[in-house]
């Protein structure tokens, strides 16, 4: 079958697995590409952290597979309301391992599952600091498929699942963390930055019945 041929997110995925499970090409050195776009949690959407990148992959054109890499976050704050009044939240983003990819003839793109965790650092209300003592909500499965140009991936995940943590954790607030957090009320679009423009396409051509290069 062609990877030309026209695929969809749920077949760029498979393919981006494919590839994991293969030999990758080497790439000429590691490189760390920007990151920007959109982060939803319990439908409350805000921009991803400044700052962050895809470290230490790197993107081979004339097959289309993008290298291993690991997502990185600069540690970042949100706001949330509730009861108290507004809760300003520090948390850090990070992946465990690492993802690789593909990007087909077409432009399809995916990369192979990442795994995040997400660690609420710090929180604090009108009333003053809360204590969160050890508060990290994990594994957070994104799998991301979208579309690879010259100017960068587009990718997004519609639907992921936050899971919850016990409702000791996190200094006695695991409840309260759970109703903001937890959930599978969550979406992610971002923009990785980067040339990725498609491989050629690699059919085979035949001028009277024999195979031209």
């Amino acid at each position: 079958m062609r990877v030309s041929e026209r695929i969809g997110s749920g077949r760029a995925v498979g393919l981006a697995l494919a590839i994991a499970s293969m030999g990758l090409p080497a790439v000429a050195a590691a490189v760390d590409f920007p990151l920007s776009g959109t982060i939803s949690v319990g439908g409350q959407s805000g921009a991803l952290p400044n700052g962050g990148a895809f470290t230490g992959s790197g993107y081979d054109q004339a097959s289309g597979v993008i290298a291993p890499g690991t997502f990185t976050f600069p540690q970042s704050s949100t706001t949330y309301t509730s009861p108290l009044g507004p809760v300003v939240v520090a948390y850090q983003l990070s992946q465990t391992g690492q993802s690789s990819g593909q990007v087909a003839a077409d432009g399809v793109a995916a990369l192979t599952a990442a795994t995040l965790r997400l660690q609420v650092i710090s929180a604090s209300s009108p009333l003053g600091p809360i204590n969160v003592g050890t508060c990290v909500l994990e594994p957070i499965i994104v799998a991301l498929a979208g579309t690879g140009s010259s100017s960068g991936l587009q990718l997004s995940d519609p639907g992921f699942t936050i899971p919850p943590v016990g409702a000791t954790d996190c200094g006695g607030f695991g409840s309260q963390i759970n109703q903001a957090i937890a959930g599978d009320d969550n979406s992610i679009d971002l923009l990785m930055a980067g040339d990725f423009a498609p491989p050629s396409d690699q059919d085979t051509i035949f001028v009277d019945g024999f195979e031209v290069p």
